[in-house]
């Protein structure tokens, strides 16, 4: 009986609900990236700034999807987690189709909001569900399989949108990037179910607004602006390192779509899942500081890593460091998902979730993708089509001021847990 897989509340298997939610995740990641796909384009029809172009692939959507990810958390902990990631699929998948039709930079803005809007509950439900369906040990893989399903997302957006936007211009590939959403939507409706939520003591319910009692939780604060800041490495740049291929090193927006696309998605899948197994073997055996510890090491890692795919001259070397670049990226991932749900109180599991989403989005992508952008016009006259190349080399600063979060967060939670840091 023990070996059975955990099921939900209705009976159904929880890898069933698990798929179901990174197909979601995947549907997501498709109408959040198709805008970066196309983003060359959009920027010679509307004639965009840099700057400009980068609201419309950063802070437009991520800084509403951001505030409403912190704010769907803490109703995903009183509310149906699956209700909520329906009505989520369906808002998003329409605001999507909506972007094919923006007349200009203002109406495809707004439409880019609503994306975000729409996609700010399925982070924060998913990692909720997942973590009230998993036990601690099997919860690194469970969580990396969850976000492998972005990962296919964003092969399926540059393959298929560069190929679309390439052959029959923008807007078509965003009238096809939203339906297949609705009907991810109606399967949830079918077979997906909430599992019971973890019991948590009366005494830790009674302590007021979910808000408050992570806020009160200063490792799980640290951690997860731990986890916001190198976010620029692993979404933030998403966004970015298409243009970079295409001005630095002359690829086409086909190419892009069918070499630079797969190599990205793939070494992210392969890294999600290998930190996933990772954090399965690392949670079985230890305690909740060496998931913190193995993201801290992680994180220092990227930007050497990083660092290559922007120097080397050669496309071909370049493609293949983004590879091994983005694989690490994303190493860490599932252990700290891990890591600040275990120092999570149950009952603000969601909370926290939304939390660090809001925090992903403002900060890794918005904030940091932003300054990116405005950094390349302000050098472009310096070095023209390579201003990009060196603004996002600036960016890669994050990397060393997250190690700096993640050990702060590693020092409270041993204060506080009486554990001997190694």
């Amino acid at each position: 009986m023990e070996n059975r897989p955990p099921r939900s509340r209705a009976g159904a298997p929880a890898p069933l609900l698990l798929i179901l939610l990174s197909a979601a995740y995947c549907m997501a990641y498709i109408d959040r990236l198709m805008m970066a796909v196309v983003a060359e384009p959009v920027k010679q029809a509307f004639a965009l700034s840099d700057t400009q172009l980068f609201l419309l692939t950063g802070a437009a959507f991520v800084v509403i999807y951001g505030i409403v990810g912190a704010l769907s958390g803490a109703l995903l902990d009183r509310w149906s987690r699956r209700k909520l990631v329906i009505l989520s699929l369906g808002a998003w998948s329409l605001c999507t189709v909506a972007c094919g039709f923006a007349g200009n930079f203002w109406q495809l803005a707004l439409a880019r909001a609503g994306v975000g809007v729409g996609e700010a509950a399925i982070v924060p439900a998913a990692i909720s569900l997942i973590s009230d369906t998993y036990p601690p040990e099997r919860r690194p893989l469970a969580m990396a399989i969850f976000y492998a399903g972005g990962m296919a997302g964003i092969l399926l957006a540059w393959m298929i949108g560069g190929w679309i936007a390439s052959a029959y211009g923008w807007r078509p590939a965003f009238f096809l990037a939203g339906p297949p959403g609705l009907i991810v939507g109606l399967l949830i409706l079918w077979r997906g179910e909430d599992p019971p939520r973890e019991a948590a003591p009366v005494a830790a319910t009674s302590g007021g607004s979910t808000f408050r009692v992570v806020w009160c939780n200063r490792p799980l604060v640290w951690l997860i602006g731990a986890g916001s800041v190198v976010t620029f490495v692993n979404i933030g740049l998403v966004n970015q390192l298409g243009s970079f291929f295409i001005r630095s090193h002359g690829m086409s927006v086909r190419e892009v779509g069918l070499i630079f696309g797969p190599l990205m998605a793939g070494g992210m899948a392969c890294g999600l899942i290998g930190g996933g197994w990772i954090g399965n073997r690392l949670a079985a055996h230890g305690d909740t500081d060496v998931l913190i510890r193995f993201s801290l090491w992680n994180t220092l890692a990227l930007f050497p890593l990083y660092m290559l795919i922007f120097l080397v001259p050669s496309k071909t070397l370049a493609l293949a460091a983004t590879f091994v670049g983005t694989s690490i990226s994303v190493l860490y991932s599932p252990c700290y998902s891990a890591a600040y749900q275990a120092i999570s109180a149950p009952h603000t599991r969601a909370t926290a979730a939304g939390i660090s989403s809001c925090a992903n989005a403002l900060i890794g992508s918005a904030l940091a993708t932003f300054l990116v952008g405005m950094l390349s016009d302000h050098w472009k006259p310096l070095y023209g089509a390579d201003s990009l190349r060196y603004a996002m080399m600036a960016g890669m600063v994050t990397c060393l001021l997250s190690a700096l979060m993640f050990l702060r967060a590693r020092a409270l939670l041993a204060r506080e847990s009486g554990i001997r840091l190694r």
